[in-house]
């Protein structure tokens, strides 16, 4: 089994945690293990740690989460697939919300979005009938639900920052440990 060394960002879309605010921010990791060895090795670490829960499946994906009794409604979810690279291993990591709560904000995106279409819809229907055309005065509102939308993701991230940055030194430790599993 080869030796780790230290993860290491790498890649085009290297972000640290708490760099430019993204909605679901990304980083990559390289390391010289093989992707049997990085599962087995972020297994063994889910095994004992007791900050963090999460899943290794052996198709390469690994989904962490903050232990059930530190998970608030902003807490992150990161999301691993590990595909082999030259003598060792790629790991492209995504931060996102959980699931429902991605759910949730998608939803309101599509209802600004609906909003939207429905002022632009009626307010030229009433202008093609010569009414005044009150829904195009809307159209601003359907903007402002957007925007307030995508603050939100902001919020939460900066509210779930530091489990994202336990999350993420979860998996450094894991990786760049010098024992075997």
């Amino acid at each position: 089994m080869a030796n780790a060394s230290p993860a290491r960002a790498s890649g085009p879309r290297r972000k640290a945690v708490g760099s430019k605010p993204q909605t679901r921010p990304r980083f990559d990791l390289s390391v010289s293990l093989d992707v049997p060895s990085v599962l087995q090795r972020l297994r063994s670490a889910l095994d004992r740690s007791t900050t963090v829960s999460g899943m290794v499946l052996d198709t390469g994906r690994v989904e962490l989460l903050t232990s059930e009794e530190k998970v608030r409604f902003w807490s992150p979810q990161l999301t691993i697939d590990v595909e082999e690279e030259g003598d060792g291993a790629l790991l492209h990591a995504r931060f996102a919300p959980h699931p429902h709560v991605w759910t949730l904000y998608v939803m309101l995106y599509s209802t600004s979005l609906a909003f939207f279409v429905g002022c632009v819809m009626f307010g030229i229907s009433q202008w093609m009938v010569g009414s005044e055309p009150w829904g195009l005065y809307l159209i601003p509102a359907a903007f402002v639900l957007s925007g307030l939308v995508y603050g939100a993701s902001y919020v939460g991230q900066g509210l779930g920052s530091l489990q994202m940055l336990e999350l993420r030194s979860f998996v450094e430790t894991a990786l760049s440990s010098r024992d075997e599993p």
